[in-house]
């Protein structure tokens, strides 16, 4: 199977010249984006369940470990280029808004066009990260991966063709992840009876783990019988499909959204109206939110039916307004025209 040569990596957007680097380059994108602000906030934003009482239950920043993990997993098994892999999975969903894709929903109700987290990812790596207006400045390769790790509807999977296999594990990797994890979040909140997953559920495996590896294993046979990084055909793909399906029905549809669709939608308004944030894109100040941010404005609406700068300065979010001040930033186009692969 072919992996990705970084002697063919499109390269880097500006030219740089530091005394230190590293040779390799998606090892270096994956240095960048463990430094940058965006990872960080990994850990304060909605895998499903917004700021978790129980500290075993994932949070973004978990859950791009797990997809690593995973990632690295197909990606040894397969001969592939790992350190891409790693990139694109450190990387994946640092374009995620506050509660997860509820706040995608309102953002595109905001913007009156669809906004994806694969694109706010690449827009958050190339414009709203650094202050010298190169952002991490990632090489075309690993952004690229960013943009096409989730690149279909929500149940149905799909590996598109004439893109690096790398490519194709982390979409599949971080399906994997997110399904199985999110199966022990589910019982562990009580939206599903750990003694009721129905059978096909149950014949993948009876833990996370067994779940888990059953499907990388059947993902590495498919795709060594075909040259190239499939999950298609099966029993276990089948079973993987109904997992998926039933997560969707059971769990993921059923959450209770409204209170933080107000939040959100009123922080935007706050943004929009307050004189401090003149000339600041409101949205992108909402992208810039954590969940405990997001929270933090929400009790303050209701506490005192407003908010005040003064307590609220120490938020993440003023490490930004200035930078962002009078600054255009287009949150629907990724703004990869500048490089092409041959």
């Amino acid at each position: 199977m072919e992996a990705f040569d970084p002697k063919k990596s499109i390269g880097r957007r500006h030219p740089e010249n530091y005394s230190v680097y590293i040779e390799n380059p998606f090892l270096e994108d994956l240095v960048r984006i463990y430094h940058s602000k965006s990872y960080r906030r990994l850990a304060d934003k909605t895998q499903v369940i917004t700021v978790p009482r129980n500290a075993y239950t994932r949070t973004r920043a978990t859950h791009t470990a797990e997809v690593m993990g995973v990632a690295i997993t197909i990606s040894e098994n397969l001969g592939l280029n790992t350190s891409l892999c790693q990139s694109i999975a450190a990387g994946h969903d640092i374009g995620h808004m506050p509660y997860g894709h509820l706040g995608e929903k309102v953002l595109s109700d905001i913007l009156g066009t669809p906004f994806y987290h694969p694109v706010g990812g690449v827009i958050v790596a190339q414009q709203l990260e650094r202050l010298d207006g190169k952002g991490l400045n990632l090489s075309f390769d690993t952004l690229q991966g960013i943009l096409l790790h989730s690149r279909t509807g929500p149940v149905k999977l799909d590996a598109t063709q004439n893109v690096p296999n790398e490519y194709n594990a982390v979409m599949f990797a971080d399906k994997i992840a997110y399904t199985f994890s999110d199966i022990n979040d589910a019982i562990r909140y009580g939206f599903i009876e750990g003694k009721k997953l129905p059978r096909f559920v149950i014949d993948l495996g009876d833990t996370q783990d067994k779940r888990t590896y059953r499907v990388i294993g059947a993902l590495i046979d498919e795709s060594r019988r075909k040259g190239k990084v499939e999950f298609r055909d099966g029993e276990v793909f089948s079973n993987f499909e109904r997992t998926r399906e039933y997560m969707f029905n059971e769990f993921y549809l059923k959450l209770d959204h409204e209170i933080k669709e107000v939040v959100l939608r009123k922080a935007y308004e706050f943004f929009s109206q307050e004189p401090f944030f003149e000339g600041v894109n409101p949205a992108a100040l909402l992208l810039m939110l954590t969940d405990k941010e997001a929270n933090k404005l929400g009790e303050m609406m209701i506490e005192s039916g407003r908010i005040k700068i003064s307590d609220i300065k120490g938020l993440g979010i003023f490490d930004f307004v200035e930078r962002f001040r009078g600054k255009s930033i287009d949150l629907i186009d990724p703004d990869l025209g500048w490089g092409k692969r041959k």
